[in-house]
């Protein structure tokens, strides 16, 4: 994802993100990681998981882990009144589920709406954050769903 980045703020081609709530802020990913949104089903716990990994969910027969966003980004936990939504994506060839809030829009992205992450981000030191959209008056945070979904967590679950 750091070579799109560097293609985007170069000059690269115009990108698609779709958005996303997560404690009352917005984030994106690049529709490309995306394949799918779900409706909330109840993981099941699995032991000696990272702490923002809530459990795995069948998905069509295939075990995969899902991703309380929330824990993953240091945020406080989900609000229990909440119907969060299941972003499934897929990294490496691995699927994961990323609970979010609520899926809000898809926006085109053209190079010079981005820019690098802040460096006091401690997201932008381990690759999390991939960078800051401008959009409009708010500001959309770009996710690297390469980071967001460690080496073989999925084959693990």
């Amino acid at each position: 994802m750091a070579q799109a980045l560097t293609a985007l703020l170069a000059g690269g081609d115009d990108r698609q993100v779709i958005s996303f709530e997560v404690a009352g802020q917005e984030f994106c990913l690049d529709v490309g990681a995306v394949r799918e949104l779900r409706g909330f089903t109840e993981p099941t716990p699995m032991p000696d998981s990272p702490p923002y990994v809530t459990g795995v969910i069948n998905l069509r027969g295939t075990v995969m882990p899902v991703i309380d966003l929330r824990a993953r980004l240091g945020f406080a936990g989900l609000d229990p009144a909440a119907r969060p939504v299941i972003v499934v994506i897929e990294v490496r060839g691995e699927c994961a589920g990323l609970m979010v809030d609520a899926v809000c829009d898809t926006y085109t992205v053209a190079p010079g709406d981005l820019t690098p992450p802040p460096a006091f981000s401690e997201y932008a030191s381990d690759g999390v954050v991939s960078g800051v959209i401008k959009a409009g008056d708010k500001m959309i945070i770009l996710l690297t769903p390469d980071t967001l979904l460690p080496q073989g967590l999925a084959a693990a679950a």
